[in-house]
């Protein structure tokens, strides 16, 4: 239990609840899988961006869209190391690919 709160503010006491509901991204991405996946795809690119090799800063990336393909989600061969500077260049960085199949 995490102790810095009191009991009032924790869970359906407290004045954020909203009905126990996560978001399931979230979860997965706080999930120990998605930790595991992550770190085998940094072990595979040798810990630098596959783009320009940087070695700081980096960021898994999923090719496809987490959330347009969940079945590739933890599919290693959907992920790539890219820093911050190239995974903002990227069509899919921030949900620009989920906005543009809406559209």
């Amino acid at each position: 239990m995490y102790k810095g709160l009191s009991l009032s503010f924790q869970g359906n006491g407290g004045s954020n609840w909203q009905g126990g509901i996560t978001e399931e991204s979230r979860l997965i991405r706080e999930s120990l899988k998605y930790r595991t996946w992550r770190k085998a795809v940094y072990e595979r690119d040798n810990y630098a961006c596959v783009w320009c090799g940087n070695k700081g800063y980096l960021n898994a990336d999923h090719i496809k869209p987490f959330k347009l393909y969940p079945e590739l989600r933890f599919n290693l061969n959907n992920g790539r190391t890219l820093c911050i500077d190239c995974h903002k260049k990227t069509d899919t960085y921030g949900g620009r690919a989920i906005y543009a199949a809406k559209t």
